[in-house]
């Protein structure tokens, strides 16, 4: 069953994957000026298993090693906290995470935090949801018929695997602990789906961005499924870099994502997303007011 409420980003810190302090967060170079840094930790939030989180950014990393000259070391947390916990520690140096996670980094990592890039979808746009999916024979065909019926979301910690699916449904004059029979942290979006297809629950919320892809594999039939509740948009993931890097990295590191080289896109192909376009902190503003309506503080 699910923590209270306030409790429940305080849960989620629950399991870290420790990273090695060797060859670990940003190493200066021999020129011991300071302004330099050879290699760059960069974290990936778990939407999906790490293995294939991994696959999928490699081209990327590579991209970004290559145009900035650093070395850039991957990390998929063991669940969305981690990524943030080992920002807080000095463990990474830039973060690809969810908009809630960034929300909970800037009132929680040591030294500040400074978005600056964001990812923009392969179709072009910015902003996706979190869509509440039932099997198509369930019967379910609205919010009212979540009633008693069990729901996996990802983790305490995901934008749209929970705290905007959460905000949905607390604008539809719904608390989930009294909607729903049982409430499951899954870890991922894959997994939230698994779980739906194979009878585990009810219902699943998971990104709507992924939806398509998880179809096209084969992880679901699409005619088996059902998306019979949305929540508003959401704003686009923020690149993240800590605020106590060498200003020659940050600079290298917005240049590369910032440039508009057609090679960004090839290197994010099979990812979901074509680009990068600038951070601005406002728009986040929407998912500090989300975790108030929905009674949670981003805390670690």
């Amino acid at each position: 069953m699910m923590k209270s409420k306030r409790g429940l980003i305080t849960a989620a810190a629950g399991v870290l994957l420790t990273l090695s302090a060797a060859g670990c967060g940003a190493q200066a170079s021999d020129d011991d000026t300071g302004d330099s840094t050879d290699t760059i930790r960069l974290g990936l939030a778990p939407a999906e298993d790490s293995a294939t989180v991994l696959t999928k950014f490699t081209p990327f990393i590579d991209y970004l090693s290559e145009t900035t000259g650093l070395e850039i070391e991957p990390y998929v947390g063991a669940d969305y906290t981690a990524v943030i916990e080992a920002l807080n520690s000095g463990h990474l140096d830039v973060a690809w995470f969810g908009p809630s996670e960034y929300t909970l980094a800037t009132d929680t990592v040591d030294g500040g935090v400074e978005a600056f890039a964001s990812a923009v979808q392969a179709e072009g746009t910015e902003t996706y949801r979190t869509s509440f999916l039932v099997r198509a024979d369930s019967g379910i065909e609205d919010v009212e018929d979540f009633e008693g019926r069990t729901v996996a979301f990802t983790d305490p910690a995901s934008t749209s695997g929970h705290i905007f699916g959460r905000y949905a449904l607390e604008e539809e004059g719904h608390d989930p602990e009294e909607l729903f029979s049982q409430i499951i942290y899954s870890g991922s979006h894959d997994a939230s789906l698994l779980s739906l297809v194979n009878g585990q629950v009810d219902v699943a919320a998971i990104s709507s961005r992924l939806l398509p892809e998880f179809i096209e594999s084969g992880m679901a039939e699409e005619d088996d499924i059902e998306i019979v509740f949305e929540s508003e948009e959401i704003p686009a993931d923020p690149i993240t870099y800590r605020e106590d890097l060498p200003q020659d990295v940050k600079d290298a590191l917005s240049s590369a994502l910032l440039s508009g080289d057609p090679e960004i896109a090839d290197s994010l192909d099979g990812t979901g997303f074509g680009g990068f376009a600038e951070a601005d902190d406002s728009a986040y503003d929407i998912v500090r007011r989300a975790y108030e309506a929905a009674g949670m503080e981003p805390e670690l």
